[in-house]
């Protein structure tokens, strides 16, 4: 394979018909191109350039590979053009997998502005807890709720997932709130049990102080989007997410009990990516775009 530099050095001599000037051209040596040029003659077993004391010429194989050469580094320089664009404006397929409820819940609105700021992105969604060999699926980012990144892989976090235990003010319409976290019990609990222990919640408060309380779960599921259905529908009370139970704590159907109890394990949303010295300018828009649409979620909240 011909080195790209021999092939630019001789091209330039052949342009201007004189080593000094490609040199200087090329902000190199006169005689980093005699040796560049020297090199490809030795390589090639061909003797490209005719040299005098006063002047210099292409050899009848010099004049066809130069005009090989010339066409070369044409399609090389259109080529790095197309990428620069790319990257000024972003196009082609983005491969994005993410957990199904909190895709359901919160990237409909964050995908729809992204795609009509970038229409030249085709994107490709896989709803799935799995995590997924990124390298293996071809996926340029997953989104993972988690309380630390994966090793191996660049993890951006995003945005940390507040927790809560909510119930409906139908549920609490003829129940007095609960006044400690002992009382929780005493209510129909509805656990996800992905999410969190089967029948132990944990929580923490601001001194660090840490407390376990041991449920009897009236409704288990997997499924944190059925079990917020269900406490809007005055079934009981749920440890659910921020970015699920927001809006309605902000329309008051939903009720934060002991908020200065902060449920435990804490986790943030990661932006994972293989490692790559040049990240893609439309992973890095689709990255920008949910951190900022989550964040106006937690205004909102």
């Amino acid at each position: 394979m011909i080195d790209l530099q021999r092939m630019v050095a001789f091209v330039a001599v052949a342009d201007h018909g004189s080593f000094s000037i490609a040199a200087a051209r090329l902000q190199v040596s006169n005689s980093h191109v005699s040796k560049q040029v020297s090199a490809l003659e030795r390589e090639l077993r061909v003797k490209l350039l005719q040299r005098t004391t006063r002047s210099l010429s292409l050899t009848e194989a010099g004049e066809v590979f130069y005009r090989r050469c010339k066409a070369i580094l044409s399609e090389v320089a259109e080529a790095e053009q197309e990428v620069l664009r790319r990257q000024d404006t972003p196009q082609g397929i983005l491969r994005v997998t993410a957990p199904a409820n909190f895709a359901n819940v919160c990237l409909p609105d964050i995908v729809c502005d992204f795609m009509q700021q970038h229409p030249g992105i085709e994107l490709e969604l896989t709803m799935s807890d799995q995590f997924f060999d990124l390298a293996e699926r071809s996926i340029d980012v997953a989104l993972r709720i988690a309380t630390t990144p994966p090793e191996n892989v660049h993890a951006r976090m995003l945005y940390r997932v507040g927790w809560s235990v909510v119930g409906s003010a139908e549920y609490f319409a003829a129940r007095r709130l609960p006044q400690t976290l002992a009382e929780l019990p005493a209510y129909d609990c509805l656990a996800d049990n992905v999410m969190s222990a089967r029948d132990v919640w944990q929580f923490e408060e601001a001194d660090g102080k840490r407390h376990e309380i041991k449920i009897t779960p009236h409704i288990n599921c997997n499924n944190s989007v059925w079990l917020h259905q269900c406490v809007l529908r005055g079934m009981g009370i749920g440890l659910l997410p921020d970015y699920m139970t927001g809006a309605d704590l902000a329309q008051k159907k939903l009720i934060r009990l002991l908020p200065q109890y902060a449920p435990l394990p804490q986790r943030r949303l990661y932006g994972i990516y293989l490692p790559n010295r040049y990240l893609s300018s439309k992973v890095r828009l689709f990255l920008d775009a949910v951190e900022q649409g989550l964040g106006r979620i937690a205004t909102s909240a």
